[in-house]
């Protein structure tokens, strides 16, 4: 019981820390970076209580076991851009691409030859080793142009940020050591959230069909025949939507009138007869009508 109450002391009190070893790798990282003599600047620009933690020596002289507080250690990697750098996070970029590459070129299971995402998961105990009592945050999710990775330490932002520079050079060793068939010019962006930071790499060609939507489907009109003219359409609508006039058996119907027997106009005169239908057209002699002198009734005289 002692035990257990002894254990549950010693965890509520205990302090997140750093890695020794850690520090002296990004020291010896620096240093070819920047040169050894500006490593050596460094501690005489830092206060006195992480001058000590800052020592090249030291840190060499430390065993694999040691710590320094987790405060002090992410002052002292923030101040490394910020003394020896221009401090947007570029020498830490480049200090971390050093430190993941000789990992990666140790072989064994770490790097994942056609596979970038797999390698950087791999990488998920190259950065969460040098913390100690604190627990980091690394959630990798996939997509379509390639992946998104989030890391964060949980309740200090500021040691967040420089694990955000550190992983953004560790992901661009990866995609050096992956050698990810089709893959385009890497970008990654990132962005901050106070201790979670979302690293999005893009670097997989995204089709086009994929890109734009497909267009709404719409249907087609019927094709119309061209009409020969506007006076011959309307005669067939009219002959479509008018039904023909039947005959109605009680309304008698006039019989069309005969050429010979429709009236002429004055101005028209009969064609000049025939002998022939001169003597035709006269009545038999039984039936004419003798008045006065007796003499055949003839027609009117044939000018």
């Amino acid at each position: 019981m002692v035990c257990a109450r002894a254990q549950e002391w010693i965890g509520d009190t205990s302090v997140s820390e750093l890695r020794s070893w850690f520090l002296r790798n990004v020291l010896e990282a620096a240093e070819r970076q920047v040169g050894a003599p500006a490593v050596a600047s460094l501690r005489a620009k830092l206060p006195p209580r992480l001058a000590t933690h800052a020592s090249l020596e030291q840190l060499r002289a430390s065993a694999a076991l040691d710590t320094v507080p987790l405060d002090e250690g992410e002052e002292i990697l923030l101040s490394v851009d910020t003394l020896l750098g221009d401090g947007s996070g570029k020498l830490l970029e480049s200090i971390g691409a050093d430190l993941a590459s000789r990992v990666l070129s140790q072989g064994g299971s770490v790097a994942r030859s056609g596979d970038f995402a797999g390698t950087v998961a791999r990488l998920q105990a190259f950065l969460e080793h040098p913390f100690v009592n604190v627990p980091l945050v690394f959630e990798l999710r996939r997509n379509q142009t390639g992946f998104a990775l989030t890391i964060g330490i949980t309740g200090h932002s500021r040691a967040t940020r420089a694990m955000r520079h550190l992983t953004i050079g560790a992901i661009v060793a990866a995609e050096r050591f992956s050698r990810q068939v089709g893959a385009e010019h890497l970008r990654i962006a990132a962005e901050n959230s106070a201790d979670r930071s979302t690293l999005t790499a893009r670097y997989l060609p995204l089709e086009a069909n994929e890109e734009q939507a497909p267009p709404p489907s719409r249907r087609t009109p019927p094709a119309r025949t061209p009409t020969a003219s506007l006076s011959a359409e309307v005669e067939r609508i009219l002959r479509s939507t008018v039904p023909p006039r039947t005959s109605d058996p009680l309304i008698p119907v006039a019989a069309p009138v005969p050429e010979s027997n429709r009236p002429r106009s004055s101005s028209q005169r009969p064609p000049p007869l025939s002998t022939t239908d001169a003597d035709d057209s006269q009545p038999p002699e039984s039936m004419t009508l003798r008045v006065g002198p007796a003499h055949a009734a003839r027609g009117p005289a044939i000018k």
